[in-house]
């Protein structure tokens, strides 16, 4: 933490900013004042587009640096610095330089690190140190300043893996934290140390007469959060979603989704594998369900649709998910068997239908069943930079998705040149479990 947060990403910072050491600033990494008073403005501004639950939003890094945290800067070099630092440097070499970095980082962050991961990293660092002092420290001894220890130590960062296992298991963002808790306990000014010593034994106490005679509930010092709350809806068949209000009853031809009512269908014969006429016969004409919100249990992203949850000044968004669907990859061919791979998608949810379908031979529906749908105008992708980080201009069509599909809440951020690139924090903690039976489960896309 204090190695990449608290000294290299501050130090390449003030590189580029032309603050590091009183070094000469006739060189190709310096950006000029007016880019990056832009750049700390943009950062300000992206707190409306990236979703409370990616954290605090992020200060103007221009005027307020002073503000930032180790998971301030976290956030900002691993998902911000690569959208607003896209061709803003003379030297397109050191923006690469810098990507390069941000992809070794979220490798050092992966919940697990195999083997070849660490080589990975061994190989990746080496290279991006020796390319550090060719950019940085230019080969010149008068600019020995340009190389803190804090650059070799990065060559040392995969032994530390190797001793001590992944960096979550031994980084002091846990233990900030539990320090941080601890303030509030200091009620004493002349005896402080006595006043944490009594806050940490009790919390204790409390701790094991919970644990021993199982009093969770009764001795909680807050209010329990329940999974249900009033106006909620949550179906058996979609155990993980829970709706929120508001819900509203509309019928499904709606002019600000131009062809609604036929994406329905299009799900429903992807789904049974029926004609697309049949579908169209077990679409509702009349009013349907439709919610503003959906949450996910056990921790997960609450998420907005669009055309429900109107966005205000000084609000966040977070109507744009991440959903994965089954894709054929020999939709082509046509006397192919069809094989099946997960892709994800990209897009904003403009609402959320419950539709209700009764018993029926034409769908093989032996008895009624409810199916929750997301409808999404699915993002088109146009670039990727070399740490996947995937950037759109445009949003598309509506496509109509099985809510199961949509696993997670995504963040935006513009650049200079009007492409969004998605942040996507999840990784592989958010997938979609495809069973065995897939047309059962998640509407299967084929193209």
């Amino acid at each position: 933490m204090h190695l990449i947060w608290l000294n290299l990403i501050p130090n390449l910072v003030l590189l580029w900013t032309n603050n590091f050491k009183d070094l000469a600033s006739d060189v190709s990494y310096i950006l000029q004042p007016t880019v990056w008073e832009s750049i700390g403005h943009a950062t300000a501004e992206s707190g409306n587009t990236i979703p409370s639950a990616f954290g605090a939003r992020v200060p103007n890094i221009a005027k307020e640096k002073h503000y930032f945290t180790a998971e301030t800067w976290s956030f900002w070099s691993l998902y911000l610095a690569p959208v607003l630092l896209r061709q803003r440097f003379r030297n397109t070499a050191v923006y690469t330089h810098f990507v390069k970095l941000v992809k070794l980082i979220h490798i050092c962050l992966q919940f697990d690190i195999s083997a070849d991961d660490r080589a990975t990293l061994r190989s990746g660092f080496r290279e991006w140190v020796v390319e550090y002092e060719r950019l940085y420290y230019e080969l010149d001894p008068s600019r020995l300043s340009a190389c803190p220890i804090t650059v070799h130590a990065l060559l040392h960062i995969v032994d530390s893996i190797e001793s001590s296992g992944p960096v979550w298991t031994s980084w002091a963002f846990v233990m900030e934290r539990y320090c941080g808790s601890l303030r509030p306990a200091v009620r004493s000014r002349r005896f402080p140390f006595a006043s944490m010593d009594t806050h940490v034994q009790e919390k204790a106490q409390l701790s094991q007469v919970k644990l021993i005679y199982d009093l969770a509930d009764q001795l909680a010092l807050s209010p329990i959060p329940r999974e249900l709350k009033a106006g909620e809806y949550v179906c058996d068949a979609y155990p993980k979603c829970v709706l929120m209000p508001p819900k509203v009853k509309k019928i499904l031809d709606d002019p600000n989704l131009e062809g609604l009512r036929h994406k329905v269908a299009v799900c429903l014969a992807t789904r049974f594998n029926v004609p697309l006429a049949t579908a169209k016969r077990h679409v509702p004409k009349g009013l349907v369900a439709q919610w503003g919100k959906v949450r996910i249990i056990d921790g997960g992203d609450v998420m907005h649709a669009r055309d429900f949850i109107k966005l205000h000044d000084g609000n966040r968004d977070a109507s744009f998910v991440r959903y994965q669907l089954l894709i054929d990859k020999n939709a082509r061919y046509r006397n192919r068997r069809p094989e099946y791979e997960a892709r994800d998608f990209f897009g904003q949810l403009r609402r959320i239908i419950v539709l209700h379908l009764e018993a029926s031979n034409a769908l093989s529906l032996e008895e009624p069943i409810t199916l929750l749908l997301g409808a999404i105008r699915r993002a088109k992708l146009e670039a990727e930079n070399i740490d996947g980080m995937k950037f759109y201009k445009d949003l598309g069509e509506v496509e109509v998705v099985d809510l199961a599909a949509v696993q997670c809440v995504i963040g935006r951020v513009k650049d200079r040149a009007g492409l969004w690139g998605i942040i996507d924090r999840s990784g592989p903690m958010a997938q979609a479990e495809f069973l065995p039976d897939w047309y059962v489960n998640l509407t299967i896309r084929s193209g």
